[in-house]
C-alpha cells in the first residue's frame, strides 16, 4: 500500500467493480475524460478486467490500477493507474479520477498524485512520467504544474471527444526525475 495524509493507495481486487461500475458508467464524472456516456461497460467486464490483471504474477507490471481510499475510513474515493511503463526508456503515464463528487476539490487529488508520483519514481525506477489531458481540463492541469509538470505541446485532434461528437486537442505534459526531487522538497507534502 501506498500511504499518504490523506489517502491509501490500494492494488485493485475482486469486489472493487462495484466501485468502478459505478463511477465508470457515469457519464458527468467521465465527462473530463471525454466519454459523456461513461464506458457502458458491465460488472462482469470490470470483473474479469481486475481478475486478469491479478492473476498477472509480475512483480513489474506494463500497466497496474489501484483504488484511492480515505485514510480516515478507508473508503474507496477514487482510482489511480499506471501504464505504458517502458523499462528501457524509464518511462510511463498515469492517470486519475477522484470519483466521489463531495470529496473533490478537498485534496485529495493532490496527495494522492504526490505519493504515487513518488512511488512511480522509486518502484519503477523511471526517469519521466508522462501524461496527456484534454485541453478544456484546466483543473488537472493546475493540479499538474504544481506537482512539477511542464507543458510540452498540443496534439491537434488528438482525442474523439464524445461531449461534442468532434475531434479535441490533447495538452501533452511530463515531469523528468530531477524536476521532482526539485518539487518534492518545495512541497512538502
Amino acid at each position: 500500500m501506498i500511504k499518504g495524509k490523506k489517502v491509501i493507495i490500494r492494488p485493485l481486487q475482486l469486489g472493487d467493480e462495484e466501485f468502478l461500475h459505478k463511477w465508470w458508467n457515469d457519464g458527468e464524472m467521465m465527462a473530463h475524460a471525454t466519454l459523456a456516456y461513461g464506458t457502458l461497460q458491465t460488472k462482469d467486464t470490470i470483473r474479469a478486467s481486475i481478475q486478469k490483471e491479478n492473476e498477472n504474477q509480475s512483480l513489474y507490471p506494463t500497466n497496474k490500477r489501484f483504488l484511492v481510499l480515505e485514510a480516515k475510513n478507508q473508503q474507496p474515493i477514487g482510482e489511480i493507474n499506471y501504464g505504458g511503463w517502458s523499462p528501457r526508456d524509464q518511462k510511463a503515464e498515469f492517470g486519475i479520477k477522484i470519483c466521489e463528487k463531495e470529496q473533490q476539490g478537498q485534496g485529495y487529488g493532490l496527495d494522492a498524485l504526490y505519493h504515487f508520483i513518488d512511488y512511480m519514481f522509486k518502484f519503477l525506477n523511471l526517469n519521466k512520467i508522462e501524461l496527456t489531458s484534454i485541453t478544456d481540463n484546466q483543473r488537472a492541469h493546475s493540479l499538474y504544474k504544481k506537482l512539477g509538470f511542464k507543458e510540452i505541446g498540443i496534439i491537434r485532434q488528438g482525442t474523439f471527444d464524445s461531449r461534442t461528437g468532434s475531434f479535441a486537442d490533447v495538452m501533452y505534459m511530463d515531469l523528468l526525475k530531477e524536476e521532482w526531487q526539485e518539487t518534492k522538497s518545495n512541497l512538502k507534502i
